[in-house]
């Protein structure tokens, strides 16, 4: 995982960090979307780190080439990234290359440039262009993907001077290290479902994972899981799901690299069919805000943190999303975020694993009879202090005074017990 790298401070007369007060409404001028406070904070930490020595914990460190924002799905790094690179080319006459992966991402930065009124001028290549543009500010999409010796390859032939990496998760499997300079984390994606910015999302968990118990369970209740995004590790489960789908009168379709991605998306997303099964293509970059739910491979952290990044954007109408997870996954989303309800299925349905509102309050109040009761009254508490006097004062191998002091105690809690009978009598 990148971090930055420390360096001894700075000598005297070295200038002065970059003054950001008022820069993210100045370049939200004219455009048609109000930035978050946490975007602000990001876009401003950026420019920060871009232009001049900054501090990053105790140390103070000179101006970065690289900076790799991390922030998740659905948290707005494309309006962010954008916010950026309106200050380079204005501010900079920089020249604006973004890159990516899969064109489906490269078509949403144009999009959202155009729809927002940013008026970037961005020049948008594949990750695996032979020859790109050249430019002053790169940015890359999905930023995991750049230890790769494709975009190697890209960096050299672009040559800018400026590099913005986003991503949601820039950790790898293969353990690669990424080679940006400095990182900016200002919200994960507990804080923004519990702040609302994305949805709150209803847990369920299923014994196995394989097509016949996924097709099982989307046909047992289609109107519980609306509109579905499933995941498989081959072309061949999806295919079999599919079929058995179909089987069961659901209509739905299989994305894969070969197929036509666009069209499908943009179907499925008019609700011409309910479900879409993929394996990895639309696991990055697919933005449906009107998914209701994600059935979500078994996984790592990483692939897991990005299938289910797809479905926690918030709609109109959707009060909550699902994720449906398997009991074998090694990285159950509820260690990622909280789930409002989680449910697991059993032979008989599905079994609620949460409390509800009213037995939290019953629990609540349960523990404060519970205290008030075991509350001591007076006479028990001097009673305990002269236990703890006495029992300060014994040796470890004086056991015949330990044995006088409790007998003490013990006749006297008799004497007072009798007391007690009497008056209650």
């Amino acid at each position: 995982m990148p971090v930055a790298r420390a360096t001894s401070p700075q000598p005297a007369g070295c200038r002065p960090p970059t003054d950001t007060t008022g820069l993210v409404d100045r370049l939200a001028a004219g455009v048609s979307i109000e930035p978050r406070a946490y975007q602000a904070r990001v876009v401003e930490r950026v420019v920060e780190m871009f232009t001049g020595p900054h501090t990053v914990g105790r140390h103070q460190l000179p101006e970065a080439r690289s900076v790799l924002v991390e922030s998740p799905t659905g948290s707005g790094k494309t309006v962010m990234a954008l916010l950026v690179a309106r200050w380079a080319q204005e501010t900079l006459g920089m020249r604006v290359v973004w890159a990516a992966m899969r064109r489906n991402l490269l078509a949403q930065a144009r999009r959202e440039n155009e729809a927002r009124g940013f008026g970037v001028r961005l020049e948008t290549v594949s990750m695996f262009e032979k020859h790109p543009p050249r430019g002053d500010l790169l940015v890359v999409d999905e930023a995991q993907h750049d230890a790769t010796r494709s975009m190697a390859s890209l960096h050299a032939a672009v040559g800018a001077r400026k590099v913005l990496g986003l991503s949601a998760t820039p950790f790898r499997a293969d353990r690669m290290g990424l080679c940006f300079e400095r990182t900016v984390r200002e919200a994960g994606i507990r804080q923004l479902v519990l702040d609302g910015h994305l949805s709150p999302f209803a847990h369920y968990t299923i014994p196995r994972w394989s097509p016949e118990a996924v097709a099982e369970t989307i046909l047992r209740e289609p109107a519980r899981w609306g509109r579905s995004l499933v995941f498989f590790r081959t072309l061949a489960e999806c295919r079999r799901c599919g079929d058995l789908l179909a089987a069961g009168s659901l209509a739905c379709e299989v994305v894969s690299g070969s197929s036509d991605r666009e069209s499908q998306t943009e179907r499925f997303e008019a609700g011409e069919f309910p479900v879409i099964l993929s394996v990895a293509v639309l696991a990055e970059g697919f933005d449906c805000p009107g998914l209701e739910s994600v059935f979500c491979r078994p996984g790592g952290r990483g692939p897991t943190v990005q299938m289910v990044g797809r479905v926690l954007r918030r709609f109109p109408g959707i009060a909550h999303k699902n994720v449906v997870q398997c009991s074998n996954t090694r990285h159950p989303f509820t260690a990622t975020a909280p789930a409002a309800v989680q449910h697991v299925w059993k032979e008989s349905g599905w079994r609620s694993i949460g409390l509800n509102d009213r037995v939290e309050e019953a629990t609540a109040a349960m523990m404060q009879r519970l205290v008030e009761t075991s509350r001591p009254t007076s006479r028990r508490r001097r009673r305990a202090k002269e236990v703890v006097r006495g029992l300060r004062r014994i040796s470890p191998w004086n056991l015949r005074h330990a044995e006088a002091i409790w007998a003490r105690e013990r006749q006297a809690r008799d004497g007072d017990g009798d007391g007690d009978e009497a008056t209650d009598e």
